[in-house]
């Protein structure tokens, strides 16, 4: 597998399995759900191995606010002036999604980042 076509796959998995914390979250499944943040967190370290940060990036303008934010929050680090506009958006939506957007927020202006 050639290395643009890995960083794809590993950036398609990423998203889906923001989607299936989201719901697992929604559920109130939290094994599932931390089931699913190893998962992205082995999809963001490969990435950050390939160098296919910049192509996950690509998804903070993701209409899904769950897999914005989701990158929002892992790429913090990397692009924090973006990944802050972000959340910021995503803090405004009702429900569980705008209070973890703006929870983490919460921890990244008040120094107390780490993922």
């Amino acid at each position: 597998m050639q290395q643009h076509e890995k960083v794809t796959k590993l950036v398609g998995w990423f998203a889906k399995a923001a989607v299936r914390h989201a719901e697992a979250l929604e559920a109130m499944a939290e094994d599932l759900a931390a089931a699913e943040v190893a998962d992205l967190t082995r999809y963001y370290r490969a990435l950050q191995r390939e160098g296919g940060v910049a192509e996950l990036l690509r998804l903070l303008d993701d209409p899904n606010p769950v897999i914005a934010g989701m990158v929002a929050v892992y790429a913090m680090r990397e692009a924090p002036e973006r990944c802050v506009a972000v959340l910021t958006l995503i803090a405004r939506e009702p429900g569980l999604i705008g209070f973890r957007a703006q929870t983490a927020l919460e921890r990244w202006e008040s120094g107390d980042w780490d993922q």
